[in-house]
């Protein structure tokens, strides 16, 4: 249960140095050159806290005014994590350019941390204002050193010294101390924040900015862990994490779930989670942006900022026996790689299962901005039906890290005994090693990879999948370009059903791209691909596919396929299809053991076959 705390009324004291009898148990001084600064006390009886801090903030004049502190101090309690006390503009005065408190608060025995941050700097005169985030990692603060040149030299050369001087003055006299009675004093304990709570299993903590941490572990029995993770979102989670059943692929805890406001600045979340895995083997994944972590706050931190990451707890003492960490085998059994993707490619490559089996498939890509659909995108195909047998759709990925526009997939799926397609597509924009935003936080999968999954599987299962004609096609036209007019004569020599895969070019109910079959002796038309019929084949909305069923007599019969003069494959206007390679049609012989189509036309739509009728050129 955690442990409440009374804060007392805050009451000010005018003392320069210590009063008599109190000592000082913890002081944090000097931020020129360190953002935080942080101390560890172990109160073991209950104490009034004397507190002396001054920082930065809270500034006023005739043109602005700001509530905010970029310099202050605060505490939490070290065994809940919680703030039990924060320097603000409510509760602090001027004093010069800054603010100071002087006070007391009340605190049970227990642990706690201070803190102090500076992590930015105000600058006013009478007609500018800046506030500017302060990098120490940058050792040229303010243009200290005439042989680097920097945002802060361009401070300089406009406002001379001004901004150096004042930072340099006000940035040494910034801290807190805090002191207690000398008997309270002789009673009390230090420590090196962060307390690290009993049970801890795993943790990701201080990875800084641009991180990407996988850590494995393996749990024997059922068992139940608590999570404590923090994190910042903007419009999208930038510093998150999440654990992943390896077996399933599915996520089993997020960061997202239950977040909630974790102090400093609105974009600070924490999520405090109890759950229960069963045996099995799991990955705990963190990531981060450029910006805003341990490395460099650039917005106030949260109460908790040594515990930005994840932390895994297990309470019980017998359950943490089943715990044990493993490496990451991040990608093992893989069976096609399809990486490193560019703009405008499309990349394609064949397998073949010898038996069912389960496969796992990582996949990042770039939704598009206009409309909720991909940009860059995997696909798998079933190579003898064309059916599409797995999609990155956009509504089932997740943010992949930086850009929103960057998407990720991660999932387990099962395959029947087959072959198969895995293809990429990609635009003209925004691709591995040419990013327009912010690239996604592991840039060199940018691609798809699929893997085989489970202790019983084996690289005998894949075969090698070699592309030739298959058998049961009676005729193909296919990977048509601008202005076709071409046919393909084919018998039949009884009642046959055919499979009909076509993928065209279509619009307001038109088509412009398309197929269709005439009696080679009477020359009238026995199927015509219409826009009713079909549905979207991926990419631009125009790509319009049809995968349906005929039953035609004896007899002789040829296949056309038209063209207008642009989007066609190899010249595309828009995205292209899902399927491109097929963009034309083919007729499958069915009663060859091909299954029935597997795609179907959305609602509303009517595949129909049209009376015959002779086709007006």
């Amino acid at each position: 249960m955690r442990k409440r705390l009374s804060v007392a009324v805050l009451t000010l004291l005018c003392v320069c140095g210590a009063s008599g009898g109190e000592k000082q148990i913890a002081s944090l001084r000097d931020f020129c050159g360190t953002e935080l600064k942080s101390a560890g006390i172990e109160l073991r009886q209950p104490a009034q806290v004397h507190i002396k801090a001054l920082g930065g903030g809270g500034d006023k004049g005739w043109t602005y005014r700001s509530d905010q502190m970029f310099a202050y101090a605060w505490i939490i309690d070290a065994s809940t994590r919680e703030c039990v006390w924060k320097m603000n503009t409510g509760n602090s005065h001027s004093s010069g350019d800054d603010l100071s408190f002087d006070g007391t608060i009340e605190l049970a025995p227990g642990s706690y941390e201070v803190y102090f941050v500076a992590y930015a700097f105000a600058y006013h005169t009478a007609f500018s204002h800046f506030n500017v985030n302060i990098d120490h990692r940058n050792k040229d603060l303010f243009g200290e050193s005439e042989k680097k040149r920097n945002f802060f030299s361009w401070f300089k050369d406009w406002f001379s010294d001004d901004i150096g001087k004042g930072w340099r003055k006000r940035c040494q006299a910034w801290g807190v101390d805090l002191l207690v009675d000398e008997s309270v004093a002789s009673q009390t304990g230090w420590f090196v924040p962060p307390k690290r709570s009993p049970g801890v299993a795993l943790q990701i903590t201080g990875a800084g900015d641009n991180a990407y941490v996988r850590k494995g572990f393996t749990l024997a029995g059922p068992t139940t862990m608590t999570v404590y993770a923090l994190g910042e979102k903007g419009g999208e989670w930038s510093d998150y994490s999440w654990i992943q059943d390896v077996s399933s692929g599915d996520r089993v805890w997020e960061l997202r779930d239950g977040a909630r406001f974790a102090g400093g600045a609105a974009k600070n979340q924490k999520s405090l989670s109890t759950l229960t895995l069963e045996a099995g083997d799991y990955t705990l994944t963190y990531v981060s942006d450029g910006s805003h972590s341990e490395a460099d706050w650039n917005q106030e931190p949260p109460d908790d900022p040594l515990s930005w990451g994840v932390t895994l707890s297990i309470p019980d003492a017998k359950e943490r026996k089943n715990f044990q960490e493993r490496p990451v085998e991040e990608f093992k059994n893989i069976i096609v790689q399809i990486v490193h993707v560019g703009n405008d490619e499309f990349r394609s490559e064949g397998f073949t299962l010898k038996q069912d089996a389960r496969v796992r498939i990582y996949a990042i890509g770039e939704r598009s901005n206009e409309r909720r659909q991909m940009a860059d995108y995997a696909t798998i195909l079933d190579a003898k039906t064309r059916a599409k047998v797995w999609t990155m759709d956009v509504d089932r990925t997740t943010h992949a890290g930086g850009a929103t526009k960057n998407r990720m997939i991660d999932e387990v799926i099962e395959l029947p005994k087959g072959s198969y397609l895995v293809t990429y597509q990609s635009d003209d924009s925004h691709s591995y090693n040419d990013w327009n935003s912010d690239p996604p936080f592991d840039q060199d999968h940018y691609g798809v990879i699929v893997m085989g999954v489970g202790e019983k599987f084996s690289a005998g299962v894949v075969g090698k999948y070699v592309e030739e004609r298959d058998r049961s096609i009676v005729a193909q036209l296919v990977r048509m370009g601008d202005d076709e007019d071409r046919s393909e004569r084919f018998v039949l020599e009884k009642p046959t059903r055919l499979r009909i895969y076509a993928i065209g070019e279509g619009q307001n109910r038109e088509m412009y791209d398309y197929g269709w079959i005439e009696d080679a002796k009477t020359g009238n038309v026995v199927w015509e691909m219409t826009y009713s019929m079909t549905f979207h084949a991926g990419g631009g909305r125009k790509n319009r596919s049809v995968n349906t069923s005929i039953l035609l007599d004896k007899g002789e019969y040829r296949v056309h396929w038209v063209s207008d003069d642009s989007h066609s494959f190899g010249e595309w206007n828009v995205e292209p299809p899902e399927d491109q390679q097929y963009w034309g049609i083919t007729l499958y012989r069915e009663d060859a053991g091909i299954p029935p189509p597997v795609p179907k036309a959305p609602p509303g739509a009517h595949p129909v076959l049209p009376p015959p009728k002779k086709l007006r050129k």
